[in-house]
């Protein structure tokens, strides 16, 4: 069997670019490099030009070796260059003996003439053959070098726009990459001009400072202070401990619970997603206080646009650890002056240079003009004022156009003279098709922050091609889909469209085909509304925070009087809640505007809307009947509804969605009703409801949400008739005593959420025997979530006050996903195992035991969860499929079974933060001394233990960035034998030590005929080193290591756990390295040294000495050692060498199965186990060590 590859250790860069300079590097590279950098995936690429000499040179293997993923874009030229060819030599060398990734990139070539050497191709290696002819080895490893690389497939640019491709390009290797990557935010790839802007920014973030620090980004809309902001905060976090970008402030923090929402995704990335959840405000402050003061972190509130929101966040900076950065992005220049202590960065607008080459990315798809459009793009340009989002809008408004629309959007170009760049984006907006127009202004109005599928499902039915006319938009700039799949767009953009609506009539709200808030509450009050209406919004909480936000912001006198208020006359507990606490600030006295949710309104006022579609109410009251209410709704959301039953009259048959989340429905109505467009139906925290309605009336339902109906008992049996229905949650519906016996029969049904429901006993019907023939087929696609995660009260759904009681039989047999966490599970069934197409299990937060169910049943899990598992002591084997293992903070956890070697290569996420952890099967083991084999001790140099006392030794298990404190342990790690022990000096029996102020140390083994030698000990003096940096997350812990020149052997070695001094105190390493019989003899020249190594824990060790011994076995016929000698052994070669020893053979041996050749040179080995397992939580939880 080959040896695995070993990871890439020590890594520099996340990718290198190999290219032919002469084709790509002012063009196709040189953007990819941006674009790479941009998203914060940190790039080496050669920018010496200079003829090279006759081999790579040492700079570049360099690179490579530090590189995580080499990206090879070949063009027409690149088979011309020998370095070239040399430098992807040494890429696929590296390849094969290590994790390291490659991705091909054909520009403008054909991956078969790359992979033959046809083509031009063929031409190159005709030249080459020439010329190295009398080294044609070399020759056939190029040959065998682009063929094998031509082999993993690679991006093709084929017919695609070099910008979509470079986008495309940047999202796949951000994907081959890390973890990290997944926090990384969204930059479009074609920034330009970002490196300058953004480089005052990414100063201040590393200047060092241990203050906290509030950075404002500044400018107008549009200028891309969100762009810059990003950017710096991928290019940054993770130097911090932890981060969070929270964007569009200003829209979140007036939205209903939007503060609390912000609470929840400020925690959510701080704890690593363990945020609990937050009820309200005030609970959120204290947990955001509690989580950020210990650690240094990094966050980003993008669009604050309100005095108090600003000087809130000022108020935070009391609760932040030392170092930690805020960064803020606003337009409005005038909160800037009510404070000097923060740094100020203003952008400006694009150079023309730089306008242009955005400008025609769009446009065009490539950096500059197409051939014949110069005169054309730069009188557009200049007219944009250097705004990037008009650059983009306007010029993906203008892709593919022939000459005479360009010519008419010069024309309007030219006639306009106030506000610009509205009038600019309106261009864009008027080129488009009535239908996308239309569409534009819907999404515009209703539809931001909506997810895009429930957004298509109800435009649909509005008579638009929505995925189509969405797609269109998203082309032309003018619409984002966020990662979250939400629909979002640029606020201008927003302002814009709504501006469009108020111009159809500006005097008359009520005759507009769109009304929202205050013009909203003006038509219904005043009973103006007219037929033209089609969609109307009203959201109270919303609408008094407008107003109040208008009334704090009016006035000089009043905001200045508002600002000394609060930094001069607030109390301490006031400033500390900080700007999670901020609320907008109404005034008793101001009769500026009616807002009053008492006053209500009427149902007369919708009487004159027949064209009404969609009706979005937010704690709206309304009086009378509802016989004349508009008779087309499509979408009604009533968020808040105050009846307690839905009237008869209220006409519903055309609705295709309703949402009556908080309201006071006791019963949803009397009788049944017939809706049969009806597709979702979301009843949610409607606290009254006990029953749901009849539904067989619901032919086509596909999602019903009856999340939080605290006092639901039960679900109608009509649930059984929808043969659409896909989603069903019923999630802390805590009363809900049984679910009715059909529950099983929808055949559509996906996903079942039944976490919280602390007092369901499950249907007869719903178990599912493995073997049954009657199993509906597309019930193998549904995902059960069991979760009850109260940490209140941790109960189980299924019988109350008792422990979930479970078998395998109890679930559909090709389960995928199983969330049975915090259900009080006492044990584990055994016939889980029998879910064999079960991909993801999360037992957190159960007392169990052990996992007492065969594993390796489980042969395509992925992924196991085990957080907070207080009572496991033993993780089994698991299966070798297995690729992320997760348990933290299982204090009880002693051992974990790996089927090592086979899961170092699958595993990414191991991350185990238990403090008692001593072994891990087949990597190491942690013993009491008194415990070890004696042969073993006397390896080791120590003859009497008792000479050592009983003091206790506080060890640091870098694996799992705990200490502990106790007895003196033996440490059992890839052949190498280790104890800590308090120490100041290399004990004398060492004969070769370092000098001082020497960080090597060279010995020549004496070769003796009648002893053999046994292997080496070692012994380091060490003590706490002072963090230089408090920035920093990782310092150094040492590294021994140990080389065989003779042989051109070399041995790192950095244990999973280290004795940890006191401060002033030093401590001994002594370790016993046991090697192969030829790999160790008399004569070698053997050389010692330490160092530090860069690690998870957040300490560093400075090494005061160190000294190596030479360990001989006796030979039974010698006798006694010679004197010239020094013995420390005197028993015979019969014993056993290491009789007791788990992880038994020599170090290379054991070395060889974890990480060996990490140098990318054969016969040198990397011993660094807690470097691989714990990778993920040295990135996401730094310790801090005091």
């Amino acid at each position: 069997m080959s040896n695995p590859k070993s990871p890439n250790h020590r890594c520099t860069y996340d990718a290198f670019l190999s290219f032919r300079g002469t084709d790509t590097r002012k063009g196709f590279t040189d953007h990819l490099y941006r674009a790479l950098e941009v998203a914060g995936i940190h790039t080496f690429r050669d920018d010496d030009e200079i003829e090279r000499g006759a081999n790579i040179s040492a700079e570049l293997q360099k690179a490579i070796q530090e590189s995580r993923v080499s990206i090879i874009v070949f063009s027409k030229d690149y088979a011309s260059s020998r370095w070239c060819l040399d430098e992807l030599v040494t890429i696929m060398d590296r390849r094969e003996t290590t994790e390291h990734m490659v991705m091909p990139i054909f520009y403008d070539v054909d991956p078969s003439h790359v992979r033959n050497q046809t083509g031009i191709f063929e031409e190159a290696f005709a030249r080459h053959q020439q010329c190295f002819n009398k080294e044609m080895d070399k020759v056939e490893k190029w040959r065998k070098a682009l063929g094998d690389v031509a082999d993993l497939g690679g991006m093709v640019l084929g017919d695609r726009s070099e910008s979509q491709f470079i986008q495309e390009i940047v999202e796949v290797i951000g994907n081959k990459l890390d973890h990290t990557w997944n926090r990384r935010l969204r930059v479009n790839p074609h920034v330009v001009g970002i490196d300058c802007r953004v480089k005052g920014l990414n100063m201040w973030l590393e200047d060092g400072s241990t203050d906290v620090g509030v950075a404002v980004v500044y400018g107008m809309g549009g200028i891309g202070k969100t762009t810059i902001a990003k950017t710096a905060y991928n290019q940054n976090f993770n130097k911090f401990q932890g981060s969070r970008f929270l964007a569009d402030i200003r829209a979140t923090s007036i939205l209903p619970n939007g503060l609390v929402h912000l609470q929840r995704n400020l925690l959510s990335d701080l704890q690593k997603g363990k945020a609990k959840k937050i009820y309200s405000l005030d609970e959120g402050i204290t947990k955001i206080e509690r989580a950020i003061r210990c650690k240094r972190v990094l966050i980003a509130l993008d669009d604050v646009d309100n005095l108090e929101q600003f000087n809130a966040i000022l108020g935070m900076r009391e609760w932040l650890h030392p170092g930690s950065k805020i960064i803020i992005t606003t337009r409005h220049e005038h909160l800037l002056k009510a404070h000097e202590n923060c740094a100020i960065f203003e952008v400006e607008g694009l150079h023309e240079y730089e306008s242009l080459e955005l400008f025609s990315w769009h446009a065009f798809g490539q950096p500059h003009p197409g051939e014949g459009y110069m005169d054309f793009s730069r009188p557009v340009v200049q007219h944009c004022g250097g705004v990037p989002l008009a650059l983009q809008v306007l010029g993906s408004s203008l892709f593919g156009k022939a000459a005479d629309v360009w010519k008419n959007a010069l024309q309007n170009l030219d006639v306009i003279t106030e506000g610009k760049i509205q009038k600019i984006l309106r261009i864009s907006l008027d080129s488009l098709q009535d239908h996308d127009k239309r569409l534009f202004l819907h999404i515009a109005c209703f539809f931001i922050g909506k997810d895009k599928d429930f957004s298509t499902t109800v435009l649909d039915e509005c008579e638009f091609a929505t995925n189509i006319g969405i797609q269109n938009l998203v082309d032309r700039c003018l619409l984002i889909i966020d990662g979250l799949n939400k629909l979002t767009m640029h606020q201008l953009l927003q302002d814009m469209g709504r501006g469009i609506i108020r111009e159809e009539s500006p005097e008359d709200p009520g005759k507009r085909t769109r009304v929202w808030n205050k013009d909203a509450s003006n038509v219904l009050r005043k009973l103006t509304g007219t037929e033209t209406i089609k969609g109307l919004m009203l959201n109270i909480p919303m609408l008094i925070k407008d107003e109040s936000s208008k009334i704090i912001s009016s006035g000089s006198n009043r905001k200045r009087f508002h600002v000394e208020d609060y930094d001069g006359n607030c109390s301490s507990s006031r400033r500390r809640l900080g700007f999670f606490s901020w609320q907008s600030i109404s005034f008793s006295s101001t009769n500026s505007f009616p807002v009053s949710n008492e006053t209500g309104f009427k149902t007369e006022g919708f009487r004159r809307m027949h064209n009404l579609e969609l009706l979005l109410l937010d704690n709206v009251k309304i009086s009378g009947g509802y016989e004349d209410f508009p008779k087309n709704l499509i979408w009604l959301s009533w968020r808040g509804f105050a009846l307690k039953s839905i009237p008869t009259n209220f006409y519903l048959e055309r609705l295709i969605a309703l949402n009556l989340r908080n309201s006071s429905l006791q019963h949803v109505w009397k009788g049944t009703r017939f809706l049969p467009r009806l597709k979702i139906l979301n009843l949610s925290h409607s606290h009254g409801l006990v029953t749901t309605p009849d539904l067989s009336g619901f032919p086509n339902l596909e999602r019903l949400i009856l999340k939080g109906c605290i006092n639901l008992k039960e679900v109608d049996e009509s649930i059984g008739d929808l043969e659409k229905l896909v989603f069903l949650n019923l999630k802390d519906c805590k009363n809900l005593m049984k679910l009715p016996i059909r529950i099983s029969m929808p055949r559509s049904l996906q996903k079942l959420i039944l976490s919280g429901c602390s007092n369901l006993v499950l249907p007869a019907s719903m178990i599912l025997k493995n073997q049954s023939d009657s199993t509906p087929t597309d019930m193998k696609k549904l995902s059960l979530l069991f979760a009850v995660k109260s940490w209140q009260s941790i109960r189980s759904w299924v019988l109350p006050r008792k422990n979930l009681q479970l078998t395998s039989a109890s679930l559909p047999q090709f389960l995928k996903s199983l969330d049975m966490a915090y259900c009080n599970l006492s044990e584990i069934p055994n016939d889980l195992s029998s879910l064999s197409s079960l991909e993801y299990l999360d037992l957190s937060g159960n007392p169990f035991l052990s996992l007492s169910v065969n594993m390796n049943g489980l042969s395509k899990l992925q992924t196991i969860l085990l957080e907070g598992c207080t009572n496991l002591e033993m993780i089994p084997e698991l299966p070798p499929s297995v690729e992320i293992l997760r348990a933290w903070y299982c204090t009880s956890l002693k051992r974990v079974l790996l089927n090592l070697p086979d899961m170092l290569k699958t595993i990414r996420r191991a991350v185990l933060i238990c403090e008692n952890l001593v072994e891990i099967q087949n990597v190491f083991k942690m013993r009491p001394l008194r415990s070890v084999d004696i042969e073993m001790i006397k390896d080791i140099g120590l003859f009497n233990l008792e000479s050592i006392g009983s003091t206790d030794v506080e060890m640091l298990n870098c694996l799992t960035g705990t200490t502990r404190k106790g007895p003196l342990q033996g440490l059992d790690e890839c052949g190498i034998f280790s104890i800590f022990l308090h120490g100041s000096e290399v004990p004398d029996w060492f004969c070769h030590k370092s000098s001082m102020g020497n960080s090597e140390l060279s010995i020549t083994i004496p070769p003796h005929r009648n002893l053999k030698i046994r292997g080496l000990n070692a012994c380091v003096v060490y003590a706490q080193g002072k963090v230089r940096d408090e920035r920093l997350i990782y310092l150094g812990v040492p590294v021994l290591r140990i080389s065989n020149e003779t042989k051109g052997l070399k041995w790192s070695y950095v244990p999973v756990t280290i004795g940890f001094p006191k401060e002033k105190e030093h401590m001994l390493w002594l370790s016993h390295w046991r090697f192969a019989n030829d790999e160790l003899e008399g004569g070698d020249e053997i050389r010692v040294s330490v160092d530090k190594i860069r690690s998870s824990v957040r300490i560093e060790f400075d090494t005061k000495e160190f000294g190596i011994q030479v360990v001989y076995e006796q030979n039974n016929n010698e006798g006694s050692v010679t004197e010239d000698i020094t013995t420390m052994f005197q028993h015979e070669t019969t014993t056993p060498l290491i009789q007791n020893q788990v992880i038994a053979g020599d170090v290379s041996a054991l070395a060889s199965r974890f990480h060996k050749n990490y140098t990318n040179k054969v016969g040198e080995y990397f011993i660094c186990n807690h470097n691989e397992l714990s990778y993920f939580w040295s990135q996401l939880r730094p310790t801090r060590v005091t």
